[in-house]
């Protein structure tokens, strides 16, 4: 067994012996608790020395451990190196453990003298989730050795050799650990009945801004990186591990459209469906429930994971039974606009977290039944999402204006007749749905705006008023800019282009130049089997002045052939206020014996290659819309940490 398998199989013993040792503890301060205690930080500081363990493992190049071999190679950026742990599947679950053990020890440290039945009931179900986990990682271990010492690594895929490798997918666990932590802070209090008490819905509120923060952060980053790194052109595409990321959020963001006090357990459930969606996120990724360019090859993790999630879910629904409260109470003021709206918000966010479900959950049943009939398209979820979503913008506007509810009723008959006016005229876009649609978010994010300098004017402003108006034109914004960029948008297709050339195409005209040839690039072990190694990777390189509107750019378009993944070109994006000019270059037989020519040393000039240019307007609103929901995300976040260091610094 491998030092890292061994460190976490100890963690597993030590964080059983705490679960143990919590049970047996009934007096405050008794020695079993300080007992519990250190079992649980020599637990968390084994799953630290395992990750570690596993990350020296990537930078000293100890390619005879399968997820080295498989990520890594010798010539591979240090950078890399360092992040490789989290790209893996294996590697990537390590991750999320090793940020939950130094989360867990810091909310066990900072609970060192505060012993209460609820914080001990915490740490138990975090045991728990942590113990699983930790088996899960060893089900398809990360340090797992090859029968053989290769003399490379195969080298990382080079659509993952980006920046954002390195900040989008730990910003996503992040999210994930945060909301692991929340929803035990949720069962504890049920079991305790303890849900009420003040300090504990404070660090329940600050678990889940923090985790609603970097799901946001996580799905936007994934976002550019799709449009910027592989190439087709758009931000989102529906693949079915995009589609499960944006469960959690949905699910979540209802959470926060549900009424302060209520007699209910919604807010409870609706985190249970969070921690769900998770754990289904995480299986469709780590277990290859279904074919994306996310997902990772089938394993065993998969089917481990719902496992465990069935199983939560059926303590939770013994939980809410013990409880005896509905999970949804349906309380309505059908006077109340402001009330109407929340209910609307709550369930339009919650009936598109179930067609997004149903369009992820289908074709993995079909596959079940080798049904490929069962499988969804994009068509699916914009045909089903669409209705849904302008509900959603629908109750934001009501909630930022102070009408009475038939009158509001009547604003919206008169928007919805303008977008039908406008679809039938076609403007301003191509799309009918888009054009129907505009009015009503036109519309909502003029009421948000008013609505907040409004409360200014009452002096009413602080940073939840702030954090939340920014939030909801968020929305608006970024939907604008979907609605625009994704149905606006204009292609050339495929162009055979030569070099030496001038292309006009989309009021774009651009001069090409002769390719710079780059032979064979740093070392890689080839997958084919041969006993020796290979260069990484060659380049195609043309330097190109493209001219859009009097403006001119000089560019470089850039072709590679990798030797383990293909061919592989980087797309170039030109920014202007209208939107974007994107330019992607494709392979043609000549341009791919060239750059196989190249891997082997030889430099053969191509006799042609494909262009395609496409036009991408007003997309600059989505990435503006992204950065100030990161920003009302971030003030909501720090005024429920300031409002908590105002209440310690009371007492």
């Amino acid at each position: 067994m491998e030092t890292g398998e061994i460190f976490i199989v100890l963690a597993c013993f030590l964080l059983l012996s705490d679960f143990i040792l919590l049970l047996m503890a009934k007096q405050e301060g008794s020695k079993k608790r300080d007992l519990a205690f250190i079992a649980s930080a020599i637990a968390c500081v084994l799953i630290v020395a395992s990750y570690f363990r596993l990350t020296m493992a990537f930078v000293n190049d100890n390619f005879w451990i399968s997820e080295v071999y498989t990520y890594s190679s010798s010539g591979l950026s240090l950078m890399y190196k360092v992040g490789d742990p989290w790209i893996g599947s294996s590697g990537s679950m390590l991750f999320i453990i090793f940020v939950f053990a130094l989360v867990y020890f810091t909310y066990r440290f900072k609970g060192l003298g505060k012993e209460s039945e609820f914080r001990t009931t915490t740490y138990k179900i975090l045991d728990v989730f942590l113990i699983f986990l930790l088996l899960v990682t060893l089900l398809k271990s990360p340090f797992e050795l090859l029968p053989v010492n290769p003399p490379d690594g195969g080298g990382l895929n080079p659509l993952l050799q980006t920046l954002w490798v390195l900040i989008h997918p730990p910003v996503v666990f992040l999210g994930y650990v945060f909301v692991f932590f929340a929803f035990a802070l949720t069962l504890a209090g049920m079991i305790t009945r303890e849900s009420e008490r003040q300090e504990v819905r404070a660090t329940l509120k600050r678990f889940l801004y923090t985790a609603w923060l970097f799901l946001a952060l996580g799905i936007a980053l994934g976002g550019w990186w799709s449009y910027e790194v592989l190439g087709w052109g758009g931000y989102w595409a529906w693949d079915p591990v995009e589609t499960a990321s944006l469960l959690p959020w949905l699910a979540l963001t209802a959470y926060f459209h549900l009424p302060v006090r209520s007699k209910d357990l919604a807010k409870e459930f609706t985190l249970m469906i969070t921690f769900f969606m998770i754990i289904f996120a995480s299986a469709l990724t780590r277990g290859g429930l279904l074919e994306s360019v996310h997902a990772f090859g089938e394993s065993p993790v998969g089917p481990a994971l719902m496992l465990f999630a069935f199983g939560v879910f059926l303590y939770f629904v013994y939980l809410a039974k013990k409880a005896k409260k509905p999970l949804y109470a349906f309380e309505i003021d059908s006077s109340s606009l402001h009330s109407v709206s929340i209910f609307v918000a709550y369930w339009s966010l919650m009936i598109l977290l179930i067609i997004c479900f149903l369009g992820d959950a289908v074709p993995i049943i079909g596959g079940f039944f080798r049904d490929a009939s069962m499988t969804t398209s994009a068509e699916f979820y914009n045909r089903w999402c669409f209705p849904f979503t302008l509900a959603f913008v629908a109750a934001l506007m009501g909630c930022n204006l102070g009408l009475k509810l038939k009158n509001f009723a009547w604003l919206i008959t008169v928007i919805l007749g303008i977008g039908v006016v406008l679809a039938l005229l076609g403007l301003p876009t191509p799309n009918p749905l888009a054009n129907f649609g505009l009015p009503l978010l036109l519309t909502a994010g003029f009421a948000i705006a008013h609505s907040f300098v409004r409360s200014l004017q009452k002096k009413q402003q602080s940073s939840h008023v702030l954090g939340k108006t920014l939030v909801h034109l968020s929305v608006i914004i970024i939907l604008i800019g979907v609605f625009i960029s994704a149905t606006a948008e204009t292609d050339s297709g495929n162009i055979l282009a030569k070099p030496n050339s001038v292309i006009d195409t989309q009021g774009v005209k651009i001069e090409l130049n002769d390719f710079a040839v780059h032979p064979g690039i740093g070392s890689v072990y080839p997958r084919t089997g041969h006993l020796f190694t290979v260069p990484e990777y060659s380049a195609l390189k043309m330097d190109a002045t493209i001219e859009d509107g009097g403006r001119v750019h000089n560019e470089i378009l850039e072709l590679y052939y990798y030797a383990n993944w293909g061919v592989v070109s980087e797309p170039l994006i030109i920014t202007s206020l209208s939107g974007d000019i994107y330019v992607f270059m494709q392979h043609t037989n000549s341009s791919y014996s060239s750059l196989r020519y190249a891997l082997m040393g030889g430099i053969v000039q191509p006799e042609d290659f494909i262009i395609n240019v496409k036009r991408v307007p007003l997309i600059w609103l989505v990435w503006l819309g992204i950065i100030l929901q990161g920003l009302g995300m971030t003030i909501l976040l720090y005024g429920e940490l300031r409002k908590t260091g105002a209440n310690y610094s009371k007492k």
